[in-house]
């Protein structure tokens, strides 16, 4: 019987959204940075990137440190400097921003997120496929162990974001 509970608890690990994810990467960060730049209106110069986070969550908590540290008082990637605003989910709808990273585990929560970034006509990337599969932000991205980028048509299209035609080509589209 243990076994049987030990094996149950570790599908879950794997397979229940929000249950254990990996921490944020810079290399995360730096694929986020280049999606911004194939928007049909590429960012450039200074972006105030919204970290939203819910301060009560271990794991949302944990990726807005990792983002914050990450990148510091602004992180330079091509044409960008990154800033980082962290924004608590609940303050969302009050903090402007130029973009939105959402953080990890927040499961159906997020669709606050989608809402603002449909109101606001803002990008929302984040590391977490199950926000974007659910519709709660854009765009997902994952480094390891290869970049992959997946793209919500639908959630993208709510927020008045359109990619590149030469950048959808490189995506998975859902």
């Amino acid at each position: 019987m243990r076994k049987i509970s030990l094996g149950l608890f570790m599908m879950a690990m794997i397979f229940i959204p929000g249950v254990t994810h990996a921490q944020v990467t810079a290399k995360d960060v730096q694929v986020a940075a280049r999606v911004l730049t194939f928007t049909s209106t590429p960012f450039s110069g200074t972006v105030k990137l919204g970290i939203v986070y819910d301060p009560a969550n271990a794991t949302s908590n944990a990726d807005e440190q990792a983002l914050t540290g990450i990148l510091g008082s602004g992180l330079n990637v091509g044409s960008l400097t990154l800033v980082p605003v962290p924004v608590p989910i609940a303050k969302l709808s009050s903090t402007p921003v130029d973009a939105m990273f959402l953080t990890s585990g927040l499961g159906a929560a997020a669709a606050s997120v989608q809402t603002q970034a449909v109101s606001g006509k803002t990008i929302c990337i984040t590391a977490d496929l199950t926000a974007t599969q659910a519709g709660y932000c854009a765009v997902s991205v994952q480094s390891d162990p290869k970049v992959q980028i997946t793209v919500n048509k639908a959630a993208a299209s709510a927020s008045g974001v359109s990619f590149a035609s030469a950048f959808l080509m490189m995506v998975t589209e859902i």
